[in-house]
């Protein structure tokens, strides 16, 4: 199976912030922006998705993805997207994981309430106080395998702590 993993490096109080704000003028940008090749495939969040997450109240009417990727979106709108997407899982899984305990990442989770997502896309956050930390131990994780996704998640954490946000990874 094939996957694709990109970054944002974003203020998660923005993102939180949104939920329940209303914000018009918010929403137009998330309608308006495209990102990538991939986020642009995603169901238009207008269907009702984003409406709800800016509204904060989700009433369940949406598949959890769409939930899913209109925060992915939110989160694009409000942040900086990082160069360099990995395409394999191989790369990104051929190294112990995304989820190596030697890199301790967070567990994922969203940031505003929405249903859980147990399909794509799917998402790690590592808090701004977390990346100095995760930057030091990154070389030591390295199992060999892997090299691509390696080389662009040491260039997102410096650029994420050069903008002095939080990191999300997302995976889809």
């Amino acid at each position: 199976m094939g996957s694709n993993t990109t970054a944002v490096a974003v203020d998660m109080d923005r993102v939180k912030a949104a939920w329940g704000s209303n914000d018009a003028s918010l929403r137009a940008r998330v309608l308006s922006a495209r990102y990538s090749k991939y986020l642009a495939t995603i169901d238009d969040p207008s269907a009702g998705a984003l409406d709800e997450i800016l509204a904060g109240a989700i009433d369940g009417d949406h598949r959890p993805s769409q939930y899913g990727y209109a925060v992915v979106a939110l989160m694009h709108t409000l942040g900086t997207r990082l160069e360099r997407e990995v395409r394999s899982m191989k790369a990104i899984y051929g190294m112990d994981d995304v989820d190596s305990p030697d890199l301790e990442y967070p567990d994922e989770t969203w940031p505003v309430p929405i249903p859980n997502t147990p399909e794509y896309p799917l998402l790690t956050i590592v808090p701004r106080d977390r990346l100095a930390a995760l930057a030091a131990k990154i070389p030591a994780a390295h199992d060999g395998e892997g090299a691509e996704f390696i080389e662009a998640l040491t260039g997102w954490v410096a650029k994420t702590i050069e903008l002095g946000v939080d990191l999300v990874i997302f995976d889809y």
